[in-house]
Parts: structure tokens; C-alpha cells; sequence
């Protein structure tokens, strides 16, 4: 999904506790205003201005955007893509700089940029096996997403609906378990395979019949 960044440019100066002053650019994404981002935020701080939002989004390293709405100030790690929920008087900028420039991951075709931890992933809603599913995330240059290290996981865990259960790319030959660049590492906790081919569901992994049809998973390795 295509992200319009307009002339106007919003500019917060940052006084750290040395007394040097740190200057960010964030420009506005209009195709977000009045309605919630689909990602999900890091953190929501109580703020009173927009001003005030970006401020909290300085201080923080990882911070890539901000959502500002009310009284409340939301804080996303990676770009952002507008969902189809109303938010009137929601506004959001996007920390120039942030993400790296050309940015490796292919915003516009739906995927998300995520600063920390570094990795570009989208889900797909279009249910298909996993075969199938592996097929369309190599067509976009990716494959299904691999989560062997514990700071990925949980961060794809704060992202995904705990009532999906999107196919991801690890599989089992009915004993080991194998991501499908040849890694072995499963963060937190697994449940009993019912077939080879592994889904997030929640806190938990587990296996199903491979010709099952759900949402997966895509990533880019960057």
C-alpha cells in the first residue's frame, strides 16, 4: 500500500541530558489521517499535542512513527499502512531517516519496514496451503517468514490477531523441526504437530496438515 509523504515537513527539536540538541524531521502520512494504523504499536503514552508525540518518539531510538489522537500518543517501530477503521482527528508522521534509505522492503506492494528488530514482513489474508503460500511469498522475492530468534518472535507476536493462525516457514519431517533456511532454533513454546507444516497461533507454533488452507506469513530477508 502506497504511503504519500507531503511537502510539509514537522520539526521537533530534542534537548538531550548533555545539553546537545538532536534535530528529527517527521513528515506527515496523509493516507492515515482519521483512521488507525493496521500495525500494531510499541508502546501509547499520554500526550497532549503533537509536539509532545514526537518528542516521546525522539527519545526513543527504535522509534520509526507516531499516531497521535485524543490525548493519546502511539509508538510504532516500523512504517506504517492505514486499515479500514475510523479514527477521526488521528494523525500520523513518519520519522525521516529512520529506516534505511532505499529502503530494501517493498512498502508499496504491502509489506512493513521494521526498525528494530530489522525485517520486512506482511500478512496475507487469502487463505492457501502451505505450499501455495510459500510460492506466492517467493513470487514477491520473500518466502515465509522464519522466526528463530527470540526478539522476532515477539515482536511478530504483538502484530498478528491472536484469532489468526497464519502458516509461517518452518516444517516437520514428523520428528525435527526445520526452518526452511535450515536453522533449528524455536523460540517459545510448541504445541503437538497434528501434519508437517508449522502456524503461529497466539503464544504457541504448531503443525497441521500441509494442504490446509490458512494466512501466512511473508518476509523479505534484509
Amino acid at each position: 500500500m502506497i504511503l504519500l509523504i507531503t511537502p510539509f515537513l514537522f520539526f521537533q527539536a530534542v534537548f538531550s541530558k548533555n545539553s546537545v540538541v538532536s534535530r528529527h524531521v517527521y513528515a506527515r502520512l496523509i493516507p492515515l489521517d482519521n483512521l488507525r494504523a493496521s500495525e500494531t504499536p510499541t508502546s501509547i503514552n499520554t500526550s497532549e499535542s503533537m509536539p509532545e508525540c514526537t518528542t516521546f518518539c525522539a527519545w526513543d531510538e527504535a522509534c520509526v512513527a507516531v499516531m497521535h489522537h485524543g490525548d493519546q500518543c502511539s509508538i510504532y517501530r516500523s512504517s506504517l499502512s492505514p486499515s479500514s477503521v475510523s479514527l477521526p482527528g488521528a494523525r500520523c508522521f513518519i520519522k525521516q531517516g529512520a529506516l534505511p534509505h532505499p529502503d530494501p522492503c517493498p512498502v508499496s506492494q504491502g509489506y512493513t519496514s521494521v526498525l528494530s528488530p530489522r525485517l520486512c514482513y506482511k500478512l496475507h489474508m487469502t487463505i492457501l496451503s502451505w505450499t501455495d503460500s510459500q510460492a506466492r511469498c517467493e513470487s514477491e522475492g520473500g518466502r515465509l517468514i522464519i522466526l528463530s530468534t527470540d526478539e522476532k518472535h515477539a515482536y511478530i507476536l504483538t502484530q498478528v490477531s491472536p484469532y489468526l493462525a497464519p502458516y509461517i516457514g518452518l516444517k516437520s519431517d514428523g520428528g525435527s523441526k526445520v526452518w526452511t533456511d535450515g536453522s533449528t532454533y524455536i523460540p517459545g513454546k510448541t504445541v503437538i504437530f497434528s501434519g508437517n507444516c508449522a502456524y503461529i497461533y497466539k503464544l504457541l507454533i504448531g503443525g497441521y496438515v500441509c494442504y490446509w488452507e490458512r494466512q501466512s506469513l511473508c518476509e523479505i530477508p534484509v
